[in-house]
C-alpha cells in the first residue's frame, strides 16, 4: 500500500448506502494507473446530514466528488438543494 500523506489529493463518493459502490476501487486504480497522488474513497452521508457534509469536504479541500442515491436526485452540478 502506497503512503497517503499532506499532499495525497483526495476524491470522494457520496451516499446511502455507499458501501456496495465499486467507484473506489475503478477510480483508484485508474489514479494509480496515471501515477497521481490522490485516493478516492466511499464516505456515507446520511440525507439529513448532506448540506453539512459538503460543505466540510469543501472545507477539508476534497477536490471532487459524485454522488450516488439519494443524494443524486438532490444535487445539480455544483450547488446542492438541500
Amino acid at each position: 500500500m502506497r503512503a497517503i500523506t499532506g499532499r495525497t489529493q483526495i476524491y470522494c463518493v457520496i451516499g446511502d448506502p455507499v458501501e456496495h459502490s465499486l467507484s473506489p476501487l475503478m477510480q483508484n486504480a485508474a489514479l494509480a494507473t496515471m501515477g497521481e497522488d490522490a485516493v478516492y474513497v466511499a464516505f456515507r452521508v446520511r440525507p439529513e446530514h448532506l448540506a453539512t457534509a459538503i460543505a466540510g469536504l469543501e472545507a477539508l479541500g476534497v477536490r471532487g466528488l459524485n454522488a450516488t442515491i439519494p443524494h443524486k436526485e438532490r444535487l445539480e452540478i455544483g450547488r446542492a438543494h438541500v
